[in-house]
This record gives C-alpha cells, sequence and structure tokens, in this order.
C-alpha cells in the first residue's frame, strides 16, 4: 500500500451500547466503501465515551462490542486499507487535545450547539426526575442563579447606564464589577441552562475530535450531518496551527457525507439514538426489530385505514427507501397515499426487509463474540500501527512548537 498517494481517511464511534440502523446506514455503511480506495483508520472512541456519566465496568464490554459490531457490519482490519482501534490505545490522542487546547479560542468552544443540547437534554432529565440528582436543588440553584443576575444588574444599573460609548477612556472599574458581578451568568446563558452540571470534557470534545482526526492528518471523515459545526472547528484548529507556527502540517479535512444523513428516531421527532430508546440496534433479534417497528410513530394525520397517507412526512417510508427495493418502496408509498395499505401491513414489510439486510452482520457478530481473540487481535494491531503514525506526527508537532526532549537537545547542541 502507497500511503502517500493514498487520502486518509478517519472516523470513529463511541462504545455506547448498541449500534443502531442510524449508525450503520449514516456512517458505517460509507466506511465499508471507502476502504478500497482510501487508507482509512477507524476508532472506538472510548475517551469521548467517558466525558458523560458511565459504568467504568462496562465500559471494556462495550467497547469490545463496539468493534465487533463495526467489523460484522463490513470493516475488515486484514485489508491492508482498514486500521480498526481503541483511543485510549493512544496516548497521543490527549497529547494533542491538550496543545490544541493551547491554540483554540474559548469562543470558539461557547459556539458549540452540541454542548449546548446536550446541556439542556441533562438539566431536562433532573427536571423531570430521570436522573439521580435532586430537582429541587437544581431549582434552588436556578433561582439563585436569576437572583443574583438581577441583582447585580440593578446594582450597576446607574453605573452603566452613565456610560458614554464615545468616552476617550474605558471606566475600568465598571469593566471589572460587570465581569466579575455577571461574567459567570453570561458564560451560562452563551452555552445554555443545565451546563453546571456538565463535565469540562464533554466542553473541550470537539477540540479532543479535532486532534482525532489531525493526529493522522486525515482529509476525509465520514460522518453525520450534526458533526459538521465540529469539523469546521477542526478545520479552523488546523488553520491556526499551520499559520501560527508557519509549517503546513495538517490539512483542512472535509466531511463525507453517509448514505443517510439524518435519520430519525422511531419516536419520529428526534434523531435515533440509544439513550432516546428510539433506536434499531444492528444487533437486534428479529421478534425485537418487528416489535419496534410495529410500535413506530407514522403519519399523524392518519388516523384509520382508510384515510390517505403522506409518505413524504412518514418515517416508516424513509426507512423503506433504505432497507426495500426501489420498486417496492414506490408500490407501498403510492399505496399509502391511496390508503390502498395500512400502516401495520407497511411496518411488517419493513421489519421483514430490516431483518433480511441486519442477518448477515448478526451472524458474523456472533462469530466475532465465540471469538473474541480475533478482535483483540486486531485491534492490537491497529493501536500499533496509529501509535506509528501518531509519533511521526507528534514529532513535527513538537518541533513546530518548541517543545519536547528533541526540541532542548537541539537548542544545547
Amino acid at each position: 500500500m502507497n500511503e502517500a498517494k493514498k487520502a486518509r481517511v478517519f472516523s470513529g464511534i463511541q462504545p455506547s451500547g448498541d449500534i443502531h440502523i442510524g449508525n450503520y446506514l449514516g456512517a458505517i455503511k460509507k466506511w465499508v466503501d471507502l476502504i478500497e480506495e482510501h487508507d482509512s483508520i477507524f476508532c472506538i472512541v472510548d475517551d469521548h465515551a467517558i466525558t458523560v456519566e458511565y459504568e467504568a465496568k462496562k465500559l471494556p464490554e462495550r467497547t469490545f462490542e463496539a468493534a465487533a459490531a463495526v467489523m460484522a457490519c463490513g470493516l475488515d482490519p486484514s485489508s491492508d486499507n482498514c486500521t480498526l482501534f481503541v483511543q485510549s490505545h493512544v496516548s497521543a490522542h490527549t497529547e494533542l487535545t491538550w496543545l490544541f487546547n493551547t491554540i483554540t479560542p474559548l469562543g470558539s468552544l461557547f459556539r458549540m450547539t452540541q454542548f449546548k443540547e446536550k446541556s439542556r437534554n441533562a438539566l431536562a432529565k433532573i427536571l423531570a426526575k430521570e436522573s439521580g440528582e435532586a430537582r429541587s436543588t437544581v431549582l434552588h440553584e436556578l433561582k439563585n442563579t436569576g437572583l443574583q443576575t438581577a441583582e447585580a444588574i440593578e446594582a450597576l444599573r446607574p453605573r452603566i447606564e452613565a456610560l458614554v460609548p464615545e468616552a476617550d477612556e474605558v471606566d475600568e472599574g465598571l469593566l471589572a464589577a460587570l465581569n466579575d458581578g455577571l461574567g459567570s451568568v453570561m458564560q451560562g446563558l452563551q452555552v445554555g441552562l443545565g451546563v453546571s452540571g456538565a463535565s469540562t470534557g464533554l466542553f473541550d470534545y470537539p477540540v479532543l475530535q479535532a486532534a482525532d482526526i489531525l493526529l493522522y492528518r486525515a482529509s476525509l471523515v465520514p460522518v453525520g450531518e450534526d458533526q459538521e459545526q465540529h469539523l469546521e472547528l477542526c478545520r479552523e484548529i488546523a488553520g491556526r496551527f499551520n499559520k501560527k507556527f508557519k509549517k503546513r502540517i495538517f490539512p483542512l479535512a472535509q466531511r463525507v457525507p453517509g448514505e443517510a444523513p439524518r435519520i430519525m428516531g422511531l419516536d419520529g421527532k428526534q434523531k435515533m439514538s440509544k439513550s432516546l430508546n428510539n433506536h434499531i440496534g444492528v444487533l437486534d433479534p428479529p421478534k425485537l426489530v418487528e416489535k419496534k417497528i410495529m410500535r413506530a410513530f407514522t403519519d399523524p394525520q392518519r388516523v384509520r385505514r382508510e384515510d390517505p397517507g403522506r409518505p413524504e412526512v412518514c418515517n416508516i417510508h424513509r426507512l423503506h427507501r433504505f432497507f426495500s427495493s426501489p420498486a417496492q418502496a414506490d408500490e407501498l408509498d403510492e399505496g399509502c397515499r391511496q390508503a390502498a395499505i395500512g400502516c401495520g401491513d407497511c411496518k411488517k414489510i419493513l421489519a421483514g426487509n430490516v431483518n433480511a439486510a441486519l442477518g448477515p452482520i448478526r451472524e458474523r457478530a456472533d462469530y466475532l463474540k465465540a471469538h473474541p481473540g480475533d478482535v483483540i487481535d486486531a485491534l492490537d494491531q491497529g493501536a500499533a500501527r496509529c501509535r506509528t503514525l501518531a509519533a511521526q506526527t507528534m514529532d513535527e508537532v513538537h518541533e513546530a512548537m518548541g517543545i519536547g526532549s528533541k526540541a532542548l537537545h537541539r537548542f544545547c547542541k
């Protein structure tokens, strides 16, 4: 394999439990396609997984299951073009993250919408009594924050109103008072309520993601459209590093869209997610797949079987486009519009087609679980290769930044 002539692909998946069909259609299926033409590196991102609450005893099991699942979906680490490894097995990921932190403006991280969404979701769970935290404690903190904000603004109002924008001198005292009194409040409002319970790692998640990609100088990243903002930050970090240290080490990575940009969950409301329990796992047994599909949300306006349906708003019909033949999907589309087929029949057909597509994946996964050594060997070999690639990148990064033992030794000579 002539790596110099191949564009490098990098992507990762969290070991957060079941890999679902949203992951498969949105990313993994594209991964398999890219292996044929590109030097492809894929990662089980366990360092990302620990930025939220998790069970340490279960993480190794989930890491193994994620690796076995993606291998079952078609990733073949025995191929010259395919490398699979576990993120924490290559320590340079976290080292490069710290170095990138030193050149990443705080404001860039404040703009990340996924952190805001996760913070708000965490707050919503607390308020809905779905987490271990006391709802009354959180509401008490929110009330105190609100009162402190109101009191600070009222106390500073006369000085704020007296502020003259055209003045030659800045009121340093007012600036300090605003910063002390409102700085933390404004920061909280900027990233969303609920942020106080989020980890620094979750906030810094996009920088670690940039380090994952740039450590291997990947130029192609097959991920869902929800990751485009993180990739924009990755390009921003790469460009800033290259410019600041006057050495073009990192490429500006581009997203490779998956077959399905965004797969909605079975609730028809949000993106498919295990945490939202609106998913179909690629390793779910056939009866569970059918059960999940039969209770899935469809067109809310189709109350009775004789009511004409609207396939364009029904997630079941969207899934048919991925798991049914084009001719069958068209036939079901027309049947729905004419009320010639009911939602239940449509769902049963989809369940059969999904199970037919997932059958070979389940069989391969069962084999790998029965032969765990095959998975571990592939991960170990992948990590060994990635440590070599990472060391090459880090040598150049250290030299550019003037850090590390080699830089000091060169100075002493």
